[in-house]
């Protein structure tokens, strides 16, 4: 008969591993609703690649534009991509967007189309530079408002900063319902 702290063990793997396939479940789900998507629409793209204009998105407009002259300015000034992240953070810090799953859902979208839209046009570096804002806001929604990660994976932020052109069309190609990068 096992005893009780074999038992106790022997749930807390089963726990663990339960928390790991949801959390793999989670980390798939951009590229299942972006199938689904796809298959919605035919993969026929109206040039936004996914972008809604509504009326979150007109609150975030001057956000987005506070978040770009802020990022730019920290990146020129200290040269590190976390701090720069960081400080831009704190410069823009809204709640209505930054507590608003939905305003961060709409920045991620943004963000993914102006990227998809930089690699159309062969500007790969700009392409990587916005994945990798859709990729920090989609990572702070799922830290700080889902609550289904513990950190930002800042090394992910920058890989796909960094990014050559095959892993950044998977990376866009995954998150986006139209066909454009196919």
């Amino acid at each position: 008969m096992p005893s009780t702290k074999k038992k106790a063990r022997n749930s807390a793997k089963k726990k663990s591993k339960a928390n790991k396939m949801k959390g793999a479940e989670d980390s798939s789900s951009p590229s299942l609703s972006s199938r689904m998507q796809r298959m919605q629409v035919g993969g026929r793209c109206n040039g936004n690649h996914g972008l809604v204009m509504n009326e979150v998105g007109m609150t975030c407009v001057p956000f987005v534009q506070k978040w770009l002259q802020g990022y730019n300015d920290a990146i020129d000034k200290v040269g590190n991509m976390e701090v720069s992240f960081k400080i831009t953070q704190a410069l823009t810090n809204e709640d209505a967007v930054w507590g608003s799953s939905e305003s961060i859902d709409w920045l991620v979208s943004y963000f993914l189309m102006t990227a998809t839209k930089q690699y159309l046009n062969g500007n790969i570096d700009m392409a990587g530079v916005d994945a990798s804002y859709a990729d920090f806001f989609n990572q702070h929604k799922a830290v700080v408002l889902d609550k289904t990660k513990p950190k930002i994976d800042w090394h992910e932020v920058v890989r796909i900063h960094n990014a050559d052109k095959p892993t950044l069309a998977a990376f866009l190609r995954e998150r986006i319902p139209c066909t454009c990068l196919d």
